[in-house]
């Protein structure tokens, strides 16, 4: 009896400097299937074989940690020289994201919600320093990298911290390998930027520098080099959330300020007794919340998940994407007579409406004559005369039909054909400045065109089953 793969691949979901995680479903007896997630570490890391031998054992060590509040890992395999992890599926976004996708709309989270989330952070963070061996002895672990990216919410509100052992196996890393934890210096303890050892009490500062960002919507520790933000780090010097937004009760600053005490002798000394003050505080100031505020929350930001299948929502999120990735190097310019950067509108784009209706809304506004005098309404503007035909504009704002007419008497038509016509007026001839801008607009629509067909294209091939087989070639 032939052995039959026991992962399989479905689409890649996110990427970073260590691995590449992706979706993908986990096969048994008679077909029986559960998703899963699978990280595979990055072929420049493979090489490493004192990296890969600490992840092999942080792996295995991460296998014992079985809480709700962490993504609990089912299994570690071995594929094309290079080596994955199978983990628990959340179906839903990290904190990353969620910073992100608040400062795009102008949102700021509810203080109990944060509260809540912090609080499921601590759970989880308790349940991994506490945890002992076989013998009862204490394993002694320290996640090290808590920070946005690794903290994970699903759509239904549940909290869970990924990557243990992991991040343990990054710090072990020897200096000659750049850029491995670049991005995460933000979230260092002071004694983790100063070169110490750390114990749990660095995991409950990186949790108050989480607490901090999202009661406040801003960025605690953030220089502008690496080396700039280690400093701001070891100073430490904390701003009281409550000066900087009203709804955070000053008794809220003692705890943030608490869990973020340079000394970390006046810090909180266990992750169980910071979630017990933030209890405490919800309790004392009559503030209900659940994972239910939590789902309520991601919904706001978000929109209902639930309204479209997946495949419209691949569609959705590959031609975001582009049009993002396009406005970033500059082939989209900004739509307005300034020609200012304006955000794109993500709210429209999550109640339905494409991320182009904008433009669309443009060239049908636009005035025919306007597109060969060089407007400064856009690139797609600028273009209606050149692309008629091409479903971006109407052809009849360029080009009048023909009418029928009926035949005049042969007298008449002889009388007519007598009568010379005034010469017609000389167009202007478009200088070459403008020529050549409408040839640069014209080179960015096309590219934007041929994208958009890539991310159909691609859409198309899951649909069809092939971009499983192309996946699963790459573990």
């Amino acid at each position: 009896m032939g052995v039959k793969q026991r992962y399989q691949v479905i689409e890649r979901i996110d990427a970073g400097g260590m691995a590449e995680i992706f979706k993908g479903r986990a096969l048994s007896l008679d077909g029986i299937e559960r998703p899963v997630a699978i990280k595979r570490i990055l072929p420049s890391l493979s090489q490493n074989r004192k990296f890969l031998k600490m992840f092999i054992d942080e792996a295995r060590l991460s296998m014992r940690l079985s809480h709700a509040n962490i993504v609990q890992v089912f299994d570690v395999g071995r594929a094309d020289d290079t080596y994955f992890l199978v983990m628990e599926f959340v179906d839903g976004s990290n904190i990353r994201r969620i910073v992100q996708k608040a400062a795009e709309i102008g949102y700021q989270l509810p203080v109990a919600v944060v509260l809540n989330i912090i609080m499921e952070i601590c759970r989880g963070l308790a349940t991994a320093h506490e945890a002992t061996d076989a013998t009862g002895a204490p394993l002694g672990i320290v996640h090290r990298d808590v920070s946005p990216p690794n903290v994970l919410i699903s759509w239904s509100g549940e909290v869970k911290i990924t990557d243990f052992g992991l991040a343990k196996a990054v710090s072990q890393l020897e200096r000659t390998e750049p850029g491995v934890v670049k991005g995460k210096f933000s979230y260092l303890s002071p004694e983790a930027a100063e070169g110490k050892d750390v114990d749990a009490r660095s995991d409950i500062f990186s949790a108050g520098i989480i607490l901090h960002e999202l009661l406040t919507n801003r960025r605690l520790f953030m220089g502008k080099s690496d080396l700039e933000t280690v400093e701001l780090v070891k100073k430490c010097q904390i701003p009281s959330p409550s000066t900087i937004r009203e709804a955070v009760k000053p008794e809220l600053d003692v705890i943030v300020l608490k869990a973020l005490a340079r000394d970390r002798r006046k810090r909180y000394q266990s992750a169980r007794e910071f979630g017990d003050d933030m209890a405490d505080f919800l309790f004392a100031n009559g503030m209900k919340v659940t994972g239910f505020d939590v789902a309520r929350t991601m919904r706001e930001l978000f929109g209902r998940k639930d309204t479209l299948d997946g495949y419209e929502l691949r569609v959705q999120e590959m031609i975001r994407e582009e049009v993002l990735s396009l406005s970033m190097m500059g082939l989209l310019d900004s739509t307005s007579p300034q020609g200012r950067s304006e955000p794109i509108d993500i709210v429209g784009f999550d109640q339905g409406r494409s991320l182009l209706d904008d433009v669309w809304g443009d060239l049908a506004a636009q005035p025919a004559e306007a597109s060969s005098q060089g407007t400064a309404t856009g690139d797609f503007t600028a273009l209606s005369a050149e692309t008629t035909g091409s479903g971006l504009t109407d052809s009849s704002a360029t080009k009048k039909p023909k009418k029928t007419k009926k035949k005049a008497p042969k007298a008449a038509r002889k009388q007519k054909a007598q009568k010379k016509d005034p010469p017609a007026p000389a167009e202007t001839a478009p200088t070459a400045a403008a020529k050549k801008k409408s040839s640069g607009k014209a080179l960015k629509i096309a590219l934007l065109l041929i994208l958009l067909g890539l991310a159909a294209g691609t859409a198309w091939a899951f649909s069809a089953g092939h971009l499983d087989r192309l996946l699963n070639s790459l573990i």
